[in-house]
């Protein structure tokens, strides 16, 4: 979903691959899509400049799989931005962003543990079960939401809710993008040798995000219910807990 004020970035996979995570956005090769350099300016300005999580830890293994959107304020010719950052085409300035990681995901922290961001030090294997916590199975599918940022000049003019509404719709619409289906055949291969416990090979519209303690009762209003069960963990210094929402899907 793509408008004047907010477009959608599909995975870039390959096409970040150039990307030198020790170097800033404004660094990066032209072949980089120019969407995921605004969206990592944003990121680098809020958690890298703001929050202090180092520069080479911002970019990580799930950004070329993930799905990104950018949000924009639109300025005139003649008119500065608050930062001093450089419109893009049309007099847009990107001051917003967030992403959407598709399954598989790591192991949920332990509480107490201590991780890189977003615990993205290792991957799961697709379909290896995850400890059970207060609000999920360790079984069902879900997705990720994150990298929530919005330039501080442009904070508490609604684009937060902006961008969660926009990536949770855009998810329940299009399930087959979030976690596509295999062959038929191999599918039924695989649950006759499970046996029929095995799990339907389809997202239900289950997100998590490893929320911030400060900022809890912001997704609780965006209906995620923090799940007692995942505990506090820490994130590049700062204490971090998981929220949970379902959201209706499209039936495919």
């Amino acid at each position: 979903m793509s408008t004047e004020f907010i477009t959608f970035c599909p995975q870039p996979g390959h096409s970040i691959s150039s990307y030198d995570r020790h170097a800033p956005s404004s660094e990066q090769s032209s072949s980089v899509p120019s969407i995921f350099k605004e969206a990592m300016s944003i990121r680098e300005e809020v958690f890298v400049h703001e929050q202090h999580v180092p520069l080479e830890n911002e970019l990580d293994a799930d950004d070329p799989r993930s799905f990104h959107w950018v949000v924009y304020a639109s300025v005139s010719s003649t008119q500065s931005t608050p930062d001093g950052r450089r419109s893009s085409e049309g007099g847009r300035v990107p001051v917003g962003t967030i992403r959407l990681v598709p399954p598989p995901h790591p192991p949920h922290p332990e509480p107490g543990t201590s991780h890189a961001i977003d615990n993205a030090e290792g991957g799961k294997p697709k379909g290896e079960a995850d400890r059970k916590t207060s609000m999920h199975d360790g079984k069902e599918p879900y997705v990720k939401l994150g990298r929530l940022a919005t330039l501080k000049p442009y904070r508490k003019l609604g684009l937060g809710s902006l961008m969660i509404n926009t990536a949770l719709e855009w998810a329940g619409k299009h399930p087959e993008q979030i976690m596509p289906l295999s062959n038929p055949m191999a599918r039924e291969a695989r649950k006759l040798a499970a046996g029929e416990s095995e799990r339907d090979e389809r997202w239900n519209g289950l997100v998590l995000v490893h929320a911030q303690v400060v900022v809890e009762k912001m997704w609780a209003k965006y209906g995620f219910a923090k799940d007692e069960g995942m505990g506090v963990w820490d994130e590049e210094g700062i204490d971090h807990v998981g929220m949970w929402r379902r959201v209706p899907v499209k039936k495919i």
